[in-house]
């Protein structure tokens, strides 16, 4: 699955999230748990194209997805009069900016959903009910519920007068900073404006090649699937259905939902496909925002909260049935008949030769790979050994890796290689070069070739952007997808080391921490998409300029915060510089979610790693079971930096890692004896 968030969430139930009947966690279908629970693989990522004739699918800023069967389902976006236009939809990106509505409206203030369909007047009446009484709220379209019948049309009518909701009958024709322009030639002044009108598909299917109609949908035939490429299928409202054209409604979605994954089923293994019919009729239930739902189906409507009873009950028993799923990550994986001839013929592998994948692949992979060259090196792939030139009388060598924690192999490759070169950071110097051994797990050749393409791609990527060259390595297969990297770097002017800390310096930290059991909490599909998400941006984080600073801020101890968590690598920088500290809690940035997690789960290392917080002294009532003392013990992949600077350093210092992107936190202060934990007096 490839889906720009980790979480997406359910349209049905906006209104009452507006409204403030639902949680945001309420309204979102968790996409990690259920692909695991699925045995799908989930890569975050955002489609900017399709290369049909190679069957890929093209992604945003890094390398393509290879498929051999293709289902779209991206949904429409609205149909804005002009770029900038403030739109419901995509829902990730609209409901930031209620909130900041909610922060900064003010009485007086004018809000205008542009577009009289369902969705619309549902948020205009849940903004009503969730907004002063003093905001004036205008919904602006011709048609009131269009594709509704007059019964319908009429009670609504009446439920919004009532509401003092105005209907303006026009259509917008432009926007500017405070007023929309009318067809009719007035002005509408508007602070606020959210379009939620006709919908368009995303422009990058209508020129991918497929055959679309003339708004850009997917024409797709009565079995889902594309006339002009079998291969692919797609529904919901990016699909045009031929010869049954219906109106861009979840309600078609859900419905053929069931007939796409048996066509996709029935597709891989060469057998008829089922034919899909759309209803011709649906039972619609509109939210009022008072308790109560509007009810229509044809000429028929009814007002009343038995209807908005129903409506919570089918919009909460659609969600639940994916966030609420069975516990099936320890099945035993099964391969249907229809694919074992992809396997490769000898399934009792050869652990000898350390189970190299094949000669052809990697040469595949490899030849797709960026070229790997650099002035320094002399001889790279394809040579036994590697061959470096020196630039000075020493070089730095380290080597890391670790088990795919993430199911995306060239995320994971990103991640592996920010960690690996962290400790040359660490040290003050230039990486130059890198050597990796990867596992594949066993699956169909193109497959295993596929992955490897995806990890190396991720690894490489890395490594290039800092100066360094992957010059090597070697490919195995094995239980699960895993990677060891090994870099080489330059010594700086100066090398920086742990024991370089001196009395009176202040300690500052680049990235929060709690990535740990934040990513244990992922593993077991508990914790929340946001955390999670936050996590794999500070992972991909690179801490590269972060030294730059440092080092012109005259810093003269570094580490890198990692396995050992931040109080272990903390009193390693300690007992190098024969020096103690007291750290400030209530300084240290923290993961979203981090802290509650640490109530019911913790990553493999924590109670190893809580031995070193036994060398600290508490202070203030501190206890060692405090989340935020525990939490000092959590192992971090692809961590912060952690620096001794001279204390009239420190302001302009986090000042300027700030200004970059990083959660740097001054959190304490470096002393001459005594190792303290401490948090402010209540």
């Amino acid at each position: 699955m490839i889906c720009r968030d980790l979480d997406t969430p359910y349209s049905g139930m906006l209104p009452g999230w507006v409204a403030g009947e639902y949680a945001s966690n309420d309204i979102h279908i968790q996409l990690a748990p259920l692909c695991k629970s699925a045995g799908a693989r989930l890569v975050q990522s955002e489609v900017v194209g399709l290369d049909l004739d190679n069957q890929q699918v093209l992604l945003k800023q890094r390398p393509a997805v290879r498929y051999d069967l293709l289902s779209i389902n991206t949904g429409a976006i609205p149909l804005a009069i002009q770029p900038g236009a403030v739109t419901v939809k995509p829902i990730s990106q609209f409901m930031p900016k209620w909130r900041h509505l909610c922060e900064h409206i003010q009485p007086g203030n004018k809000l205008v959903f542009v577009g009289a369909g369902a969705g619309s007047v549902e948020l205009a009446l849940a903004a009503r009910r969730s907004l002063s009484k003093q905001i004036d709220i205008s919904v602006v379209g011709v048609r009131l519920l269009p594709g509704h019948g007059d019964a319908a049309q009429a009670k609504l009518q009446q439920v919004l007068l009532q509401a003092r909701i105005d209907w303006v009958q026009q259509q917008v024709t432009s926007e500017r900073p405070g007023l929309l322009e009318l067809s009719n030639g007035e002005q509408l002044a508007a602070d606020f404006v959210f379009w939620a009108t006709q919908v368009c598909a995303p422009s990058w299917i209508k020129h991918s090649g497929l055959e679309v109609d003339a708004d850009g949908f997917i024409y797709v035939n009565r079995y889902l699937q594309s006339p002009s490429h079998k291969h692919v299928f797609a529904a919901g409202d990016v699909a045009h259905l031929q010869g049954q054209p219906r109106a861009k409604s979840g309600v078609y979605a859900v419905r053929a939902g069931p007939y796409l994954a048996e066509n996709l089923r029935r597709h891989l293994i060469d057998a008829q496909l089922k034919p899909f019919r759309a209803q011709a009729k649906h039972l619609a239930l509109v939210g009022l925002g008072d308790g109560r739902a509007l009810a229509s189906r044809g000429n028929w409507a009814s007002i009343g909260t038995g209807w908005w009873h129903l409506k919570q009950y089918i919009d909460l028993k659609f969600i639940n049935k994916y966030n609420v799923i069975p516990d099936m990550l320890n099945a035993e994986p099964k391969v249907p008949n229809a694919f074992k001839d992809d396997l490769p013929e000898d399934l009792m592998r050869c652990g000898g030769c350390g189970a190299k994948l094949a000669a052809d692949p990697l040469k595949r992979v490899l030849a797709r790979l960026p070229a790997q060259d650099a002035d320094h090196v002399r001889l790279g792939i394809g040579d036994d050994a590697a061959e470096i030139i020196h630039s000075g009388t020493s070089s730095l060598l380290t080597v890391d890796g670790f088990r795919a924690m993430v199911d995306d192999p060239y995320l994971f490759g990103r991640i592996v290689a920010h960690h690996s070169l962290n400790d040359i950071f660490a040290m003050g110097a230039q990486p130059t070069a890198g050597l990796a051994f990867v596992t594949i797990p066993l699956m169909a050749q193109v497959m295993m070739e596929e992955d490897l393409f995806q990890l190396l791609s991720g690894v490489t990527a890395v490594l290039n952007e800092h100066g360094a060259v992957l010059v090597g390595g070697h490919s195995a297969e094995g239980a699960e997808l895993s990677v060891g990297l090994t870099v080489t770097g330059n010594p700086g002017t100066s090398t920086l080391l742990k024991g370089g800390a001196k009395s009176g310096q202040r300690l500052i930290l680049t990235k929060p921490i709690g990535t740990g059991v934040v990513l244990a909490a992922a593993m077991q599909s508990k914790g929340q998409a946001n955390g999670l998400a936050e996590v794999l941006r500070g992972m991909d984080q690179s801490n590269a300029p972060a030294l730059e600073v440092f080092q012109r801020h005259q810093t003269t101890a570094l580490t890198d915060i990692t396995g050992f968590g931040l109080v272990g690598h903390l009193g390693e920088m300690l007992r190098a510089s024969n020096t103690g500290a007291i750290i400030e809690l209530d300084r240290i940035p923290t993961y979203q979610g981090a802290l509650k997690l640490l109530d019911d789960l913790h990553s493999s290392l924590q109670r190893a790693n809580e031995i070193a917080l036994r060398d600290f002294t508490l202070d203030n009532g501190l206890r060692f079971d405090d989340p935020i003392v525990r939490l000092l013990a959590d192992p971090q992949t692809s961590g912060g930096l952690l620096a001794s600077v001279p204390a009239d350093q420190s302001v302009s210092c986090c000042r300027v890692l700030s200004d970059m992107g990083y959660r740097v936190a001054d959190i304490g202060e470096v002393t001459t004896a005594d190792w303290i934990l401490s948090r402010p007096l209540a």
